[in-house]
């Protein structure tokens, strides 16, 4: 008997629906649930022409996909540099995010004084977007390497601070916390592409290759677009996957507690 590979059989089995998208698509916005995640993240909000170009290309992917598809607003499109502390790791109250705050910043300031910390803009160039079955993203180009070298010098200073990130898919169970860090607490995360999500599932597609077909249509109208990003910002992922503005926030300076 033929055996399928390995990378198949995985993608059969991944679940494309997300409740928490369910409930953005749905418009909750999850009042009194004390959502906070904690991410470095770049070009968040996106400069307005990028918004705009953006804002096209998800008009036509809402047109083109199936209903089971949530395309994001372009205000929340962000390029994450780590995740410090997921948004899926529960609520925390003020007291608790002050804490985590004040066990990260010391760390942040450790990478930023370190001698591979980039000291130009970020120049990143958005590619064609791909759908990677659970999420659709679009990928960017990493001109002059500026979002590795943040992510080498953070590496550096949460091993230094008795931690270890997660790093790209690997297994969860081989990252630290950092030292001071609540019992329970997950370890960071550094993802291994630079990119943005744009799409994702409330519900399971009726056909998922069919979607994908669709995706790969809408995804050949789409032109490559530079930008630079003067600096890297810490947030409060106040609401799942960085809708903030999208829900209402007066602006992104709001959710910003750390920059360089």
């Amino acid at each position: 008997m033929l055996a399928f590979p390995a990378l198949l059989v995985i993608q059969l089995m991944v679940t494309w629906a997300n409740p928490t998208v369910a409930r953005l698509a749905a418009g909750d916005r999850f009042d009194g649930e004390n959502v906070c995640g904690l991410v470095l993240v770049c070009a968040w909000p996106m400069p307005s022409d990028v918004q705009s170009q953006a804002g096209s290309l998800c008009e036509k992917l809402r047109a083109e996909l199936p209903a089971a598809a949530y395309v994001y607003p372009p205000s929340t499109l962000h390029c994450t540099i780590a995740t410090l502390r997921a948004f899926t790791h529960g609520a925390m109250d003020s007291s608790a995010v002050e804490a985590c705050v004040a066990l990260w910043e010391p760390v942040l300031a450790k990478a930023k004084a370190s001698p591979t910390w980039p000291t130009q803009p970020v120049r990143l160039r958005m590619e064609a977007p791909t759908l990677e079955g659970a999420a659709g993203i679009l990928r960017y180009a990493d001109l002059d390497g500026a979002i590795a070298a943040m992510r080498a010098a953070l590496r550096d200073a949460i091993v230094a601070a008795g931690g270890v990130a997660v790093e790209g898919g690997g297994d969860r169970s081989l990252g630290t916390p950092l030292n001071g860090a609540p019992e329970g607490e997950v370890p960071p995360h550094i993802p291994d592409i630079v990119h943005s999500t744009l799409v994702r599932w409330t519900a399971e597609p009726d056909d998922r290759a069919a979607a994908a077909e669709a995706f790969a249509r809408v995804a050949q109208s789409w032109t490559p677009l530079e930008l630079t990003v003067p600096r890297a910002i810490a947030v409060f992922e106040r609401l799942p996957y960085m809708h903030m503005l999208a829900a209402g926030g007066a602006s992104a300076d709001e959710f910003i507690w750390w920059s360089a």
